[in-house]
């Protein structure tokens, strides 16, 4: 029997969350796979919040987030594919981000290399805070999107419910739809918005 710490807890949550969902991630459960009394769990996780914000971290810790001398653009798009690639690798376990802060030293080091970058470019603290934050939200909204779709539970319009007549522009979509293109066109209109916020500040 392997020796019962931390990192195995994690784990054994990470993959019973990919497997049944996060919801079935308890403490009681987990001791249940790991075949040890509950009670044994409580010197590395005390809580299941700790629990779930130790996912959140081993998945941060795993994600192949943008680190050392990089440009802002890069940056931009290393972090959405790295979330993104995470997201893919556990869909289940993916869903802690939505829970707990994003935190620790991985993703901090991520973080300080674009407020860098962002501040090479010519944005003060503020904005170059408000860019990482905006690239956050993109990269964290298309990969709970890519956590849906490795899990089979992408969203779709259901046309046969809307009459064609009333909704010709959304039939027309059936046709063309293609989420990879529209979590691509989302990275670079937020890359084109930021490109404008940077000759802003340069011609300010």
């Amino acid at each position: 029997m392997a020796i019962l710490n931390r990192e195995l807890i994690l784990d054994t949550a990470i993959g019973m969350a990919d497997r049944d969902g996060l919801d079935a991630v308890t403490l009681r459960r987990v001791a249940a796979e790991l075949d040890v009394h509950v009670t044994s769990l409580y010197n590395h996780v005390a809580t299941r919040e700790a629990v779930t914000q130790g996912i959140v971290d081993t998945l941060m810790e795993r994600a192949e987030l943008p680190t050392g001398s990089i440009g802002w653009e890069a940056w931009v798009r290393a972090f959405v594919d790295a979330v993104g690639g995470i997201a893919v690798a556990h869909p289940g376990a993916f869903a802690a981000l939505q829970r707990r802060p994003v935190q620790g030293p991985r993703a901090s080091a991520s973080f300080e290399v674009a407020l860098a970058a962002f501040a090479r470019a010519g944005l003060d603290g503020a904005a170059a805070y408000g860019a990482v934050k905006a690239t956050t939200h993109v990269a964290l909204s298309i990969a709970v999107e890519r956590a849906l779709w490795t899990r089979g539970e992408g969203a779709e319009t259901a046309l046969d419910q809307l009459p064609p007549e009333s909704f010709p522009h959304v039939h027309a979509l059936g046709t063309v739809a293609d989420p990879e293109a529209a979590w691509s066109f989302s990275v670079e209109t937020l890359i084109a918005g930021l490109r404008a916020q940077v000759r802003r500040a340069k011609k300010g």
